[in-house]
C-alpha cells in the first residue's frame, strides 16, 4: 500500500510556514519549506541530497507529490558546508525540537494517513502472500508463483534497470506519452515534466510503489473517460517504460509482466469506479 499523507503547518521566527508530517518512523518536513529557510539561494539543492517521496492530501483534497526531510536528512546538509551554515541548521533543529516534536509527542492520533477506502491499498508487497490474497480474491488465479515472484522483485528493483530515461522516437509513442502526462497533471499537482517524474519515481525512487500509484491514477481518470487508447497511453506509463528498458528480457516469465500489470490496473480500477 502507497499511503496518502496529511499534513501539519507551524510557522517559523522566520514568519515561513513549515509542513510537516507524522509518519510510524518519525517526523518528516516538507523539503522546500526547509530549504527555504536554510538555503534560500540554492533552489537545485533538493535534487543533491536525500529525500522520500510521499503522496500528501493538499488543500482542495487534491493529491501532491511531494519531497520530504527526516531529521537526519536536515542534519546532513551540514556536510555541504559552501551552502549551508552549521549555526543556521542548528538553530532551525533548535526550533523544531521546541516548537514541532512536543506536538507529536505521545500522540498517535497526529500520524495522520488517509484511512484504506479500497481492497486494493491494504496489499502489502512485502509480503507475497498478502498479493495472492488479493488475487484470489478476484477470482484470479492466471498468476503462477514464479510471476509473481517477478512481479515484486520489479517493483521492488531487485532486477537491473537502466539509470537513464527511456526515449521514444516513434510518433504515435509521442503522443501517447503527451497523454499520458497531460492525464497526469490533471490528477496529481507539481508535476513539471515527464522525464523529472521519470527520474524521481523509477531512476532515484528505492521502489516502483508510488509510480504503480500514479499510472492507476491515469489509468481510472482513461477509465472513466472510456478512453479508446487507454491501453496504449498506459504503455508510455512509468511502469511500462521502466519494464521495457529491462537489460535481461530473457529471464523466465518475463513475458507474462505487462499482461499481469494490466491486470492489476484493472482491477484497481474496478475497485474505484465501484464506489465513484
Amino acid at each position: 500500500m502507497v499511503e496518502v499523507w496529511r499534513y501539519w503547518e507551524f510557522e517559523h521566527p522566520s514568519s515561513y510556514v513549515v509542513r510537516v508530517i507524522a509518519t510510524p518512523t518519525g517526523l518528516e518536513l516538507f523539503a522546500v519549506d526547509v530549504l527555504q529557510i536554510v538555503a534560500p539561494i540554492n533552489d537545485e539543492l533538493v535534487r543533491s541530497i536525500e529525500v522520500q517521496k510521499r503522496l500528501v492530501m493538499m488543500e482542495n483534497n487534491q493529491v501532491s507529490l511531494v519531497s520530504t526531510l527526516s531529521a537526519l536528512s536536515i542534519y546532513s546538509l551540514i556536510s555541504l558546508p559552501t551552502v549551508v551554515e552549521y549555526n543556521i541548521i542548528r538553530q532551525f533543529m533548535q526550533w523544531v525540537r521546541t516548537n514541532v516534536m512536543p506536538v507529536f509527542k505521545n500522540d498517535v492520533t497526529m500520524i495522520a494517513v488517509e484511512q484504506p477506502k479500497y481492497l486494493f491499498q491494504q496489499i502489502d508487497y512485502s509480503q507475497k502472500d498478502s498479493l495472492i490474497k488479493y488475487l484470489y480474491f478476484q477470482n484470479s488465479d492466471s498468476w503462477s508463483s514464479n510471476s509473481i515472484d517477478l512481479y515484486l522483485k520489479f517493483i521492488f528493483k531487485k532486477l537491473p534497470l537502466p539509470a537513464s530515461y527511456p526515449q521514444t522516437i516513434d510518433l504515435n509513442g509521442i503522443d501517447f506519452r503527451t497523454r499520458y502526462f497531460q492525464v497526469l497533471k490533471t490528477v496529481l499537482r507539481s508535476v513539471s515534466s515527464y522525464e523529472y517524474v521519470y527520474e524521481d519515481l523509477v531512476i532515484r525512487s528505492a521502489n516502483l510503489l508510488i509510480a504503480q500509484s500514479l499510472d492507476l491514477l491515469v489509468y481510472y481518470h482513461l477509465n472513466k473517460l472510456n478512453e479508446s487508447d487507454l491501453n496504449q497511453v498506459l504503455e508510455q506509463g512509468l511502469i511500462l517504460q521502466a519494464l521495457g528498458t529491462m537489460v535481461n528480457k530473457s529471464i523466465d516469465n518475463f513475458k507474462d509482466l505487462k499482461p499481469m500489470y494490466f491486470n492489476l490496473l484493472d482491477y484497481f480500477s474496478a475497485e474505484m469506479l465501484a464506489l465513484d
